[in-house]
């Protein structure tokens, strides 16, 4: 009876620790209420049996013991992680610590949020100034913050606003250094690459990346141009769910909250990266339509930055150029005379790139299309002439060097379109902004550059007798200069062989002063700054254009 009372005195875990419990009559006990520890007290069997009954019930209380203790640490390991977690949260949000406690844990934290327990910090800060001090750390973020956040519209420049943030997580800040790198200092920008890539093939296998991961990623592919990588992004996007967040966000039963919008932004510029890139290639998400419409949703959000209006008006213009060639047949489009049914379907795409244009220049809000500069409320020019270019050089299609066009209709597209190219080329020559940063951007920058010239050569080699030359070689001089000056001296010459070419062509007598170079504007509203999207790798006019719903990637 003795040893009957003895045990029902103290819990379990305080006979284990041989400490002092408050008994039966308080459950919890004292200690275990202050640990958040079960607090367990087992009542003993009358002993009415032979000795050996109390070996055994001494190895159930073992055995007992043994999984309180595992079940104690397991808890305490997860509760660790949980309060690491939201704090990492808390940072990125700027959440209050109260405002944090008081926020739903489903809103603000998912599983594939929930970082790899095998990364502590201390791992990461090793990742992260594996390859860079922090005084270069510094200079690298700071020419990064300055020049480079606003060159891509579409991605939230708020991402890369806290420096000490960023430097926590390695492959985010590997890619700004990867980016600055590149104008400030060269001869690192390759070690940079490299160790880039080795985080990249670390996603590979293991836990699923994180989302600034995935935000890294696309920064990393658009600003190396490598193509290649927007299949990966988009396959781990899907893992990670962002594709669910854009379609909770069309749900009126869902709450947003922040994550979600912000895991609904990101794949919503996924979405813009494979329109502007992938318009003569196959798309990379799959049914792209079913997500497009919420797009809007971010709008209304409680949650809603200037990016989201920016996203819209691309998704909104791109969709344009995805619509026309998706409808317009390349086998109508060469007979001669076009067929009234096409040149009805070219006009209105053309109007509707036309309208769009106009709702963005007096429909939008100019805070949510502009930055800080005066002049940034253009940054919206490219992306309009190179929907018309697009648009209207579907009427280049059947058109043979040196042949008669007696088709009006088909002569107005094409001069619409190489209008439109040199609209372009004009707008980015002007930019004092875009020209000086085209050294370290042209591999995002300069692809509409590309398309443009290669556009005006094609058309004049083909349809000279009805174009006016000099207004095209004095595009095709401007863009030779802005290639000079990027050190992108190959691609200069080979522009200004193609005009002699071209001169030769067309029978023109060029001036002194138009064989020289292009005299440079001048004055701070010139400074623009302007955002040339990423895409048409090449002018690939004879190949069919998928539709939107098309996937390489199921």
């Amino acid at each position: 009876m003795a040893e009957a009372n003895r045990s029902l005195s103290a819990c379990l875990r305080c006979r284990r620790q041989k400490l002092r419990c408050g008994g039966p009559g308080q459950v919890p006990c004292q200690r275990c209420r202050a640990s958040s520890s079960e607090c367990v007290f087992i009542p003993p069997k009358a002993s009415r049996t032979s000795g050996s009954a109390a070996p055994a019930l001494s190895d159930k209380l073992a055995l007992l013991e043994k999984r309180l203790d595992q079940i104690e640490g397991r808890h305490q390991v997860e509760l660790r992680g949980m309060q690491k977690t939201i704090s990492q949260l808390t940072a990125r949000f700027g959440l209050s610590p109260t405002e944090a406690r008081s926020t739903p844990a489903q809103s603000i934290l998912t599983g594939a949020e929930r970082p790899p327990p095998a990364q502590t910090d201390g791992q990461r800060d090793t990742l992260a100034g594996a390859i860079v001090e922090d005084a270069e750390w510094e200079q690298l973020y700071a020419f990064f913050y300055e020049n480079c956040r606003h060159v891509t519209g579409f991605v939230d420049d708020q991402l890369c606003s806290q420096a000490d943030v960023l430097r926590q997580h390695p492959l985010l800040s590997t890619v700004i250094c990867v980016v600055a790198a590149r104008a400030i200092k060269p001869e690192k920008y390759q070690e940079y690459v490299s160790h880039a890539d080795e985080l990249i093939k670390n996603t590979f296998s293991g836990p699923s990346p994180d989302l600034t991961a995935v935000q890294a990623i696309m920064l990393l592919t658009a600003w190396t141009g490598r193509n290649r990588l927007w299949g990966y992004v988009a396959s781990i996007a899907a893992e990670i769910g962002l594709n669910t967040a854009a379609l909770q966000l069309g749900d009126d039963a869902v709450a947003h909250s922040a994550l979600l919008v912000e895991r609904a932004r990101t794949w919503f510029s996924l979405c813009c990266f494979d329109l502007v890139s992938n318009l003569n290639k196959p798309f990379v998400i799959n049914r792209m339509r079913d997500y497009l419409p919420f797009a809007k949703k971010l709008l209304s959000s409680p949650f809603c930055r200037p990016v989201d209006h920016r996203i819209c008006a691309y998704i909104d213009s791109f969709t344009i150029a995805a619509d026309a060639k998706s409808q317009i047949p390349r086998s109508r489009v060469q007979e001669q005379p076009m067929p009234q049914e096409i040149v009805e379907l070219l006009a209105s795409f053309d109007q509707r790139v036309d309208r769009w244009f106009y709702e963005i220049n007096n429909n939008i809000e100019p805070l949510y299309q502009t930055f800080s500069s005066k002049q940034d409320r253009n940054r919206f020019m490219v992306p309009y002439a190179v929907m018309k270019v697009y648009v209207n050089g579907f009427a280049l299609h059947g058109v043979e060097q040196g042949s008669d066009i007696t088709d009006p209709n088909r002569l107005s597209c094409i001069r619409k379109a190489v209008d439109g190219a040199c609209l372009l080329l004009r707008t980015q020559f002007e930019s004092l902004d875009f020209r000086r940063r085209l050294r370290y951007t042209i591999d995002y920058n300069g692809v509409t550059t590309y398309y443009s010239v290669n556009f005006i050569i094609n058309a004049l080699t083909a349809a000279h007798k009805y174009l006016d030359h000099r207004k095209a070689f004095l595009s095709l001089r401007q863009a030779a200069q802005m290639f000079e000056e990027a050190g992108a001296v190959e691609a200069a010459n080979e522009v200004r062989r193609e005009q002699d070419r071209l001169v030769l062509l067309t029978q023109t007598v060029l001036s002194p002063e138009e064989n020289q170079g292009v005299t440079s504007p001048s004055g701070p509203e010139e400074a623009a700054l302007f955002d040339i999207p990423s895409f048409l790798d090449a002018a690939t006019w004879d190949e069919q254009f998928p539709s939107l719903s098309m996937y390489i990637l199921d």
